[in-house]
């Protein structure tokens, strides 16, 4: 089950806090890690309280990871710019790709559109996920560039992690 082997990469990079704004492009991830206990879940209805939570925990020492959709990072940009720019309080987000190449919904596609220019003025450094196999080590390579202090890393969910996360 892909959700599973996602959830696990997570467990096995020591992630232990996830805080999420449920979309329905990562839904499956979400439910499998609001059904199992290994890392806390706390799903927000804003993407600037997750990264602020997120943000605080690592000032904590926890190993946070934030979870939303590509649209969430104009909702977040000034906590985002805040925190990361002025603060050095970094976080590693998954953002759901939402407007790719075969997006669906007209809505969509501006989330496509600013997410590049978003990350690149945020100074973001990105990766693309595009399988459930290639996870693990994206996170591994993620949490060590958080971890030189200098950065905030956002992994993006391509259509086709997407696709194998809901097991098609």
């Amino acid at each position: 089950m892909s959700p599973g082997r996602a959830y696990q990469a997570l467990v096995d990079n020591d992630v232990d806090l996830i805080t999420a704004v449920p979309d329905s492009l990562l839904a499956p991830l979400h439910r499998c890690a609001a059904e199992r206990q290994e890392i806390a879940y706390v799903p927000v209805c804003d993407e600037a309280t997750a990264v602020g939570i997120a943000a605080g925990a690592r000032l904590a020492g926890s190993r946070s990871l934030v979870l939303m959709e590509n649209s969430g990072l104009r909702r977040a940009c000034e906590t985002l710019a805040r925190l990361t720019l002025s603060h050095r309080l970094h976080t590693v987000l998954l953002l759901a790709r939402r407007g790719a190449f075969g997006e669906g919904n007209w809505w969509g596609l501006a989330h496509e559109e600013t997410m590049g220019p978003h990350l690149r003025m945020l100074s973001v450094a990105t990766a693309e996920v595009d399988s459930v196999d290639a996870l693990p080590d994206l996170l591994r390579r993620a949490y060590r560039t958080l971890d030189t202090g200098q950065r905030s890393v956002a992994l993006v969910a391509n259509p086709l992690f997407v696709e194998e996360l809901r097991g098609r």
